[in-house]
């Protein structure tokens, strides 16, 4: 076992990116003249040029870029990152609240649903960096003039190849004071 082990290590220090031909013996008496096909299981196995340099590169520019937005980011909050095809609310909203969308649709009907504090009227909005999201859950049991709140706020959008990158800061059970225009539960607590 150790020694096919450091025949790996070796192997892989001498053929970096390249396609290496290992031939497993499969009779313990092989014949040299013989065919390879005859007596051996072969694969192919190929090495991938290691990028780690680039990575490390990447990372110094990275931890600043998410020192800057862990500052944005609240204490006590989560900070996510998601990719996705859109930027509209209810694709953002399932998502950063892990629900499934047929949920998302039914807090939007029952106007759970707020934008930077304002209701909204179409599921369709697309959002911009900064914007807050609120899903009320309920009133506050000690104070009816408190909230509680699931809350993600955009911190950055980054263009990808598949998609969009957010980062997305989420809060859970968060207890607001209610709002300009206040929200009225339809069922009696």
């Amino acid at each position: 076992m150790l020694s096919r082990a450091a025949f790996n290590i070796f192997r892989r220090s001498l053929y970096n990116n390249a396609r290496t031909l290992y031939c497993l013996q499969s009779n313990p008496t092989y014949d040299i003249n013989a065919k390879p096909q005859d007596h051996c299981n072969l694969y192919v196995v190929k090495r991938f040029k290691s990028s780690k340099k680039k990575q490390n590169q990447n990372e110094e520019f990275s931890d600043e870029e998410e020192d800057i937005v862990e500052a944005e980011a609240p204490i006590g909050s989560k900070v996510l990152t998601i990719s996705t095809q859109s930027i509209r609310l209810d694709t953002i909203s399932k998502v950063g609240f892990s629900m499934s969308r047929s949920k998302i649709d039914e807090a939007f009907y029952a106007s759970k649903i707020r934008l930077n504090g304002q209701k909204i009227f179409k599921k369709s909005k697309e959002l911009d960096i900064s914007d807050e999201v609120d899903l009320i859950l309920h009133r506050s049991l000690d104070n009816s003039s408190l909230l509680v709140v699931n809350r993600i706020k955009i911190l950055s959008m980054v263009p990808a190849v598949n998609g969009i990158k957010i980062k997305l800061s989420k809060d859970r059970n968060l207890l607001i004071e209610d709002y300009e225009e206040p929200w009225t539960s339809e069922s009696p607590e």
